[in-house]
């Protein structure tokens, strides 16, 4: 699963790093381009999905995600 997001400019690496602690997240970077930060995350079940974007969501900065599902 990929979380794509829009960031504030300035919490950009701040974002980065909350991220890097945060379970079910395997990598994550800041990016150039339509968006400012990518998650690579994997969970167990398609149930997780909702619970770990809204929390990805409510970080300072973060302005908007969209989010990539593996089928």
């Amino acid at each position: 699963m990929l979380v794509l997001m829009h960031a504030e400019k300035v919490s950009v690496l701040d974002i980065v790093k909350n991220l890097s602690k945060m379970p079910y997240v395997v990598d994550v970077f800041p990016t150039f381009g339509r968006f400012d930060v990518v998650a690579f995350c994997s969970v167990e079940k398609r149930d997780d999905v909702g619970a770990l974007v809204k929390r990805i969501a409510s970080l300072q900065g973060v302005l908007k995600t969209e989010t990539l599902v593996e089928i």
